[in-house]
């Protein structure tokens, strides 16, 4: 897109692992040369551990390239697989033609193309890419891989390539046997900033670049943004670039660069920790939120919200029926008493005097009831009718269907004459009592 804008014969900072670009520097160099040693030598487990960005693939991909005559290779670049799975792959890429569906399907074959490389005096290679990706029972499974030797020598090297956070499951308890054998160990670290510059001088002049495209404040500022990784060294000076192209810069300033940096870096909120530049912070997570119904403005306050509540109720005090109203009164009552002990009722005393006060009791033996009792009204009993029958039985007719007469009961002059004479109380009184 920019090539013929700088007079390249191709990108100079693609993703891409292109042999072709690779720079070695010193550290890069001295990884190489000690891998390459522990091949060559049969020296079993080996471990290249390092950073995102950093150069692994690259690195394994030139070992791979200078190695090829004298050994046999094979590269996992996904360990997260079951254990099947892991050994067809390793027999296809070693080029066994068998059908693996048990251990011993594929332990026998494999065992005869070990002793075959052995006599051919060839070594093999097995390269296990993001091998911070494999699983606790597949890594058990290759550290028993490598039982598969001779007295003198070892028959399999076994390379490890993964991010730095494999380092921490080797020192897991379980993973103790499988650490101990590793015997080669390399930490691969960014470039520093002399490095990085010579690695963007390095990729342009491959490209066919007839000048100094970058500037050296450019340069600078892209080591500030990448912290020497090459991957994100190769991303910023791309896009620079690209910019720089579209607005008829030759030549690649400081300013460009920084506004490439504010294009790729993210804006997140890191509760005060400092971000490393080399990496680019993931878009904050958005949380899916129902919207929320309105409600109105004057429902917002709550005061408003309890004066339109106690109008509510004075309403329906006022507007009740009475009926209502006492049934409501009598379950407001009830319902207070069941918590609350009704109060016992007071007795006022009835005031006294002093003179009552000083009053001695009264024995009723003591009193005379004759003169009360003779003021009383002597109340008789009124005494029965007379009854007349007729005549004898013998007596046939009509007399005997007559009437019964019956005497009239006495007039009130009769009783009053029968009783002019003054009578006994006491014999009264007893009277009485037996009539009760």
């Amino acid at each position: 897109m920019y090539e013929s804008f700088y007079g390249l014969k191709k990108k100079p900072f693609q993703i891409t692992t292109d042999p072709s670009f690779l720079w070695m520097g010193k550290t890069h160099r001295e990884a190489l040369s000690t891998l390459k040693y522990g091949v060559m030598d049969n020296k079993g487990f080996l471990l290249l551990t390092g950073d995102v960005g950093t150069g692994k693939t690259t690195l394994i991909n030139r070992l791979v390239a200078d190695i090829k005559d004298r050994a046999y290779t094979a590269k996992v670049p996904d360990p997260g697989l079951s254990k099947y799975d892991f050994y067809r792959m390793v027999s296809r890429y070693f080029g066994l033609p068998i059908d693996v569906r048990t251990k011993s399907d594929f332990l026998e074959p494999f065992s005869r193309f070990l002793d075959d490389a052995y006599k051919e005096k060839k070594s093999v290679l097995l390269l296990i890419d993001e091998a911070q990706r494999l699983k606790q029972d597949l890594m058990e499974e290759i550290r028993l891989l490598s039982n598969l030797e001779r007295q003198d020598a070892k028959l399999l090297n076994i390379f490890f390539v993964g991010q730095n956070e494999f380092n921490s499951i080797l020192l897991q308890p379980e993973n103790r046997a499988l650490m101990r054998r590793i015997t080669i160990t390399y930490n691969l670290d960014p470039l520093n900033q002399e490095e990085t510059a010579e690695y963007i001088r390095h990729r342009l002049n491959t490209a066919g670049a007839g000048y100094e495209i970058f500037s050296s404040a450019a340069m600078e500022e892209v080591y500030r943004f990448s912290n020497g990784f090459p991957r994100q060294i190769n991303i910023i000076s791309d896009l620079a670039m690209f910019f720089s192209s579209q607005t008829g810069q030759r030549t690649i300033s400081r300013k460009v660069v920084v506004q490439c940096r504010e294009r790729l870096s993210f804006a997140v909120d890191t509760a005060g920790g400092k971000m490393p530049d080399n990496v680019r912070a993931p878009a904050p997570r958005q949380h899916y939120r129902p919207p929320l119904k309105r409600r109105s403005r004057w429902l917002a306050s709550p005061w408003r919200m309890a004066a339109l509540i106690l109008i509510v109720l004075i309403t329906a005090a006022v507007c009740a029926p009475v009926q209502w109203k006492n049934s409501a009164g009598q379950w407001i009552g009830d319902l207070f008493w069941r918590y609350f002990e009704r109060p016992a009722p007071t007795i006022d005393p009835i005031p006294r005097s002093d003179a009552e006060d000083n009053l001695a009791p009264i024995s009723l033996e003591s009193v005379d009831f004759a003169p009360v009792v003779a003021e009383l009204p002597l109340l008789t009993p009124t005494p029965p009718p007379e009854l007349h029958f007729p005549g004898s039985r013998e007596t046939a007719g009509v007399e005997s269907l007559r009437p019964i007469a019956i005497d009239a009961p006495p007039q009130e002059d009769d009783f009053t004459a029968s009783t002019a004479e003054t009578p006994d109380p006491g014999a009264a009184i007893d009277w009485l009592l037996k009539k009760r």
